[in-house]
């Protein structure tokens, strides 16, 4: 064994990036030459790796790559000591992000970093080390450099009328020898077409979704998900107004192709940020339209006359909104304006949108009665919480317990799971290194039970997270004294003031009130 590495236990964890999008596209920066290179270095050193971290498709100009992420969580956890990368740019082409990692991150972890063919070894000063300020900031200026090549490149292509999006419109599919090409697609064109049709004829976005969905046609959110995915989604094979809307004044479907309407920030921030619309690339006749601009122009003027309505219901605030809930469905009570009676009412927002497939019942309700009596419930309930607070801290004290503490022996049982599989995890080497097991099933038992820590690390954060999230004006009595004595004074009550009063408000279907107030233990005196 090389003497730089004697009389040491190293746990080595080999980390590969690719990206050709940074232009690392060359047959040297391939993931097998990378691999071959780290494992030819361990090799010629006695050295073996326990893990390896694969970034296929990710640049190097932020770190928020998947396997790198689970790199720094294993070093978190005192799994990984030590780092091999084929040069500094695999690790990284951000200047100061890389360099944040190799001079502070890594030191401070006591975790020893090598990047092979830069001759750089953290525990140890080299020649690589010395030119590594150049390196960074040559790398970083190459992907710079490539990042406005690329961009450069797309715009050209958007000016020039070629596709450049990560999903073609509903109505269209990629051309299968030109994928910057669009074409009809055979199954959903015709739905596009016919739903400019209906809508020219007299039916709303409201009747036309009720159509497509009686005839089970697949919506647009369905076939852009796949099913794992639309399990998160509410009600994916239901037809909304909105997707109607949303077809209806694309006019993509005219022919013309609009691109560039937003940009990333820069190359290192990827939040985009819109685009003046003077910069816009449109292209005319781009590629084949599935209907006419006569059509798609009457078809804005039927949208626009069907949305005007009452100046008295714009720029109104509910102090209800976001508190009333279904209690039946769970869904949002949404609140809308009824022009003909001139009055503002609630319904279950399930109903509401869906009544015809029978997904919920009518809970509608006068707005301005349902909040005449919430407040009237709460000022009643503030006049006795300081009448008698004496009383209701007595109360408070005696039955209270704090969510927090739940959680608390989550956490506590969580980290001695983790303990014991960490111990698990010694043994599987101890088996390993006495030839009870081989390496195949040391790697595979091992992967498995550090999934596991993970898994238990994930749900601490997630614990952790939600005790910071209650905050003490949530569970402690004292706070809500001043609190209810500020509600009292006002006239008007707010919803700022009324966010610090309830948590929320449940309608049954037969009308009943359910208050659930942040104050414990008060609804007894309602």
């Amino acid at each position: 064994m090389h003497k730089q590495y004697s009389n040491t236990n190293y746990n080595i964890g080999i980390y590969i990036r690719l990206s050709r999008e940074d232009g690392d596209d060359l047959e040297s920066e391939s993931v097998t030459n990378q691999r071959s290179l780290l494992t030819g270095f361990l090799k010629a050193n006695g050295l073996n790796a326990i893990k390896e971290y694969v970034d296929d498709g990710y640049s190097g100009g932020n770190f928020n790559r998947p396997s790198f992420k689970r790199l720094i969580d294993d070093i978190e956890e005192g799994i990984i000591n030590m780092v091999l990368t084929k040069d500094l740019s695999r690790l990284g082409r951000d200047h100061i992000q890389t360099g944040y990692y190799v001079e502070n991150y890594f030191p401070e972890k006591g975790i020893r970093y090598i990047a092979v063919n830069d001759d750089i070894d953290t525990f140890y000063e080299t020649s690589g080390s010395d030119m590594m300020p150049f390196k960074l900031s040559m790398n970083d200026m190459y992907a710079k450099d490539i990042s406005k090549k690329v961009r450069s490149n797309l715009l050209q292509m958007k000016k020039d009328g070629k596709f450049c999006g990560s999903v073609p419109a509903y109505g269209y599919m990629r051309h299968p020898d030109n994928k910057h090409q669009l074409i009809p697609d055979p199954k959903t064109a015709p739905v596009v077409k016919r739903i400019f049709d209906l809508y020219i004829s007299g039916y709303g976005s409201c009747a036309i979704a009720d159509i497509l969905t009686n005839e089970e046609i697949p919506t647009p959110i369905m076939l852009k998900n796949k099913e794992k995915n639309l399990k998160k989604c509410n009600h994916p094979q239901i037809w909304k107004h909105c997707s109607i809307g949303n077809i209806l004044k694309n006019p993509i479907y005219t022919g013309v192709l609009i691109q560039h309407t937003s940009q990333n920030i820069n190359y290192k921030v990827k939040k985009r940020k819109k685009v003046s619309k003077s910069e816009w690339c449109i292209k005319e006749n781009a590629h084949e339209p599935l209907i006419t601009k006569e059509t798609f122009e009457l078809a804005q003027q039927i949208k626009d006359k069907s949305n005007n309505y009452s100046e008295n219901r714009r720029n109104v605030e509910y102090i209800l909104s976001d508190f009333v809930y279904c209690k039946d469905c769970g869904a949002k009570m949404s609140i809308s304006y009824d022009k003909k009676r001139d009055r503002v009412t609630m319904n279950c927002n399930n109903y509401r949108k869906f009544s015809k497939y029978h997904i919920c019942f009518s809970h509608f309700m006068n707005y301005d009665k349902l909040e005449k009596t919430v407040l009237n419930k709460i000022s009643r309930l503030s006049m006795q919480y300081i009448e008698y607070k004496e009383e209701f801290e007595k109360i408070i004290k005696k039955d209270y317990v704090d969510p927090r503490d739940e959680l608390n022996k989550k956490i506590d049982t969580l980290t001695k799971n983790i303990q014991n599989l960490k111990l698990k995890q010694d043994s599987l080497y101890d088996d390993k290194f006495n030839g009870i097991i081989n390496v195949d099933t040391y790697q595979r038992l091992y992967n498995q039970t550090d999934e596991e820590i993970n898994i238990a690390n994930k749900k601490i954060k997630k614990y952790r997270n939600e005790i910071k999230s209650i905050s003490n004006e949530s569970v402690v009595y004292i706070d809500y004294l001043k609190v209810v004595e500020n509600f009292l004074e006002m006239k008007n009550p707010t919803k700022e003031m009324l966010n610090k009063l309830i948590d929320k408000i449940y309608i049954t279907k037969d009308k009943k009130i359910e208050i659930y107030y942040r104050i414990k233990k008060c609804e007894i005196l309602v």
